[in-house]
């Protein structure tokens, strides 16, 4: 089984990088483990707009887009 995971790394005091990795599932289950197989894709956005979730409509839908294609890609 294959996924995709999400993290937000601090890149400095006004921006924060939110980054896609592929992982593949290292056990079968319904709360499968997952191991880090390689970074998809990572992309900076500003620190404060993300946390008061402000980004634009064009940029949430970018980031929900980018996981949906990843996903279908890999099943």
């Amino acid at each position: 089984m294959n996924g995709v995971t999400a993290y937000l790394k601090q890149e400095n005091d006004q921006n924060l990088k939110l980054v896609l990795n592929d992982v593949v599932s290292t056990s079968n289950g319904d709360s499968p483990d997952w191991q880090h197989s390689v970074l998809f894709t990572s992309n900076d956005y500003d620190k404060k707009a993300l946390r008061e979730l402000s980004l634009t409509k064009e940029q949430f839908a970018e980031i929900g887009e980018n996981l949906i294609m990843r996903l279908v890609a890999l099943g």
